[in-house]
């Protein structure tokens, strides 16, 4: 007796998750999040408000760290829904898709 197929949306070798890809996705997104704590920095440094180094360290820290934690969730969130057996994860919608009209209601453009 054969196997059964997978399921709809399943592979029959599906992979695991990569913890290469959420890490690699997190230090880029790390490094966006560097580049606009330094934009920031830049900017808070030709105006008159006056920041210690402090500060403006920790918020570049903040910065780059938001942008690593996004990158890997991201990264994570998007390996999952590529493994999951849900069709729904796997439809692909137009960007202006408009509903079909239901069953037995009226439609304006029909009538002469």
């Amino acid at each position: 007796m054969s196997p059964l197929p997978p399921p709809v949306g399943q592979t029959a070798s599906q992979q695991p998750l990569s913890g290469r890809k959420v890490v690699l996705a997190g230090l880029v997104c790390g490094a966006a999040g560097l580049a606009i704590a330094l934009f920031l920095r830049a900017i808070v440094a030709n105006t008159t408000v006056r920041l210690s180094s402090r500060e403006l360290f920790w918020s570049t820290v903040l910065m780059g760290g938001f942008g690593v934690v996004a990158g890997m969730a991201l990264a994570a969130v998007r390996q999952l829904q590529q493994s999951s057996i849900e069709p729904e994860y796997h439809r692909h919608r137009a960007l202006r898709q408009h509903p079909e009209p239901r069953r037995g209601a009226t439609d304006d453009r029909e009538r002469p």
